[in-house]
C-alpha cells in the first residue's frame, strides 16, 4: 500500500525451488483483486493449506447487523467509554452502524487470547484511542500506541497482545481502504504536498517469536460473516522471508501535517485514508485560520451527500458542548448541523486548536444498529437549543 518492502531469505526469481538446509520452502502468493493488483509473496516451512480441523465458531456475534427500526432523522451521540467490552479481539466488539460499503463500531477486548483472526469479508481499519497493543500478524510485528490508526489486509491472518484492556474504533472496509489517489504522483510516490510520506508509517517488524517456531496455531476466519475455527498442527506463521507490497501498516495522528489556509478549511481538506463509498479524516492541532475576520469555528452546513460519524479523541472541542474524549457524533445527510450555541461568536479571535478527531464520512446512507442503543446520549439532540433564560 505505501511501498515495496523486502525481509529474509528470498529466491532471486518469483515462482523457483527455494530451500533453507535441505528444507523445500513453500511460496505464498497473497494477491488484491485476482493476480492485477499489489501482492506479497511469503515463503513459509509448511503449505498454509495444513489444516488438521475445522469447527464453528460461535463466540463472535459482533458481525450481526441488525437495522434499529424506524428511528428518528436526527444528530445523535454515542458514548464510547460507556462499552466495557467482553472476551478478546475476535468476540469484545460492537457495531454502530453500517451500508453496503462498511461496518463502524467499537472494539474492547478484555484479554489477549492465542487465536489468530482473518477477516475476509474487508480491510480492517482500526484507531487506538486508549491503551498500548503489539500487532502480531502474517507480515510481522507492530508496536502501537494512543493516536495510531492501523490498516490490516484483507484476509491477512493477527492478534492483538496487550496488558491493559485497549480501546479501538474499528471500520470494516467491504471493498479495500487506501492512500487517495491524489495523494499519490504517477510513479505511485507521495506528493510533496502529501499530508504524510512514506517515512510518516510504521511497518512490520521481522517477529522472531512468532516465526521462528514449531507452536500449534489457531486462526478464526470470518467469510460473509460466519466464523470458522481452523487449526493447525504446525506453526502456520513460520517463515523465512517475504517481499512485496499488500502488508499491515500504522499511522500515528502525529506524523499527519495539517493545513491551514486564510479561513476555515472544509472538511474536505484533512482527508486522510479512503475507500469506495467512505472517506476518513483526521482533525489535529494546528495554526488557526490567519485572515482578521475569519472565523475558526466550523461554519453550519448541510452534507446533503454524506452520513458523517466522528469520534472526538483528545484537547478542547471548541464547537461542541457537553461532548467527552470517546464521544461519537453521528449526524445524518441533510440535517443542518455545526457549532452549537454560543461557541460560533466565541471562536473570533483564537489562534490555535489543539483538538484531535477522527471522522468517517459515507456517500451512501447508514443504517444504526439496536446495538448501539445503549450507547446513546439522549440529550444530544436538543444541545443546539439556545437558551429562554
Amino acid at each position: 500500500m505505501i511501498g515495496y518492502r523486502k525481509f529474509g531469505n528470498l529466491p532471486s526469481m518469483h515462482h523457483t525451488v527455494h530451500r533453507t538446509g535441505d528444507q523445500l520452502l513453500y511460496e505464498y502468493c497473497f494477491t488484491r483483486k485476482g493476480f492485477d493488483a499489489p501482492y506479497s509473496i511469503l515463503y513459509l516451512h509448511h503449505p498454509p493449506t495444513g489444516e488438521f480441523s475445522t469447527r464453528a465458531f460461535l463466540d463472535a456475534e459482533w458481525p450481526t447487523v441488525e437495522k434499529r427500526k424506524a428511528p428518528v432523522l436526527q444528530r445523535r451521540h454515542f458514548r464510547s467509554d460507556q462499552f466495557d467490552g467482553c472476551n478478546n479481539l475476535i468476540s469484545g466488539r460492537v457495531l454502530l452502524a453500517f451500508n453496503d460499503h462498511l461496518t463502524y463500531g467499537l472494539c474492547r477486548p478484555k484479554t489477549s487470547t492465542p487465536t489468530f483472526f482473518s477477516n475476509n469479508d474487508a480491510d480492517e481499519l482500526f484507531f487506538l484511542m486508549e491503551g498500548e497493543v503489539q500487532l502480531q500478524s502474517l507480515f510481522g510485528s507492530i508496536k502501537l500506541v494512543p493516536g495510531d490508526y492501523l490498516i490490516i489486509p484483507r484476509s491477512c491472518p493477527y492478534r492483538f497482545n496487550f496488558e491493559k484492556s485497549p480501546r479501538l474504533m474499528f471500520v470494516e472496509a467491504l471493498h479495500g481502504i487506501g492512500i487517495p489517489p491524489q495523494f499519490l504522483n504517477e510513479s505511485g510516490q507521495f506528493k510533496m504536498d502529501a499530508p504524510y510520506s512514506e517515512r510518516s508509517f510504521k511497518t512490520p517488524c521481522w517477529d522472531d517469536a512468532l516465526f521462528e517456531n514449531e507452536e500449534q496455531r489457531v486462526i478464526v476466519r470470518k467469510r460473509q460473516g460466519i466464523f470458522t475455527e481452523t487449526f493447525y498442527s504446525k506453526n502456520y506463521f513460520k517463515l523465512e522471508g517475504w517481499d512485496g507490497c499488500v502488508y499491515p501498516v500504522a499511522l500515528s495522528l502525529d506524523r499527519i501535517q495539517p493545513k491551514t489556509g486564510r479561513v476555515h478549511l472544509p472538511p474536505s481538506s484533512h482527508l486522510t485514508f479512503s475507500g469506495p463509498g467512505f472517506a476518513v479524516m483526521s482533525f489535529l492541532p494546528r495554526v488557526l485560520d490567519f485572515d482578521e475576520n475569519a472565523i475558526p469555528c466550523p461554519f453550519y452546513h448541510s452534507s446533503v451527500d454524506c452520513d458523517e460519524l466522528l469520534l472526538y479523541v483528545s484537547g478542547k472541542f471548541t464547537s461542541r458542548k457537553g461532548i467527552d474524549r470517546g464521544s461519537i457524533s453521528f449526524h445524518p445527510a441533510g440535517i443542518p448541523h455545526g457549532p452549537h450555541p454560543g461557541t460560533y461568536e466565541a471562536s473570533i479571535g483564537q489562534k490555535r486548536t489543539d483538538e484531535q478527531a477522527v471522522m468517517v464520512d459515507t456517500f451512501d446512507p447508514l443504517l444504526l444498529t439496536t446495538a448501539g442503543t445503549v450507547l446513546e446520549d439522549p440529550d444530544y439532540p436538543d444541545s443546539w437549543k439556545e437558551s429562554t433564560q
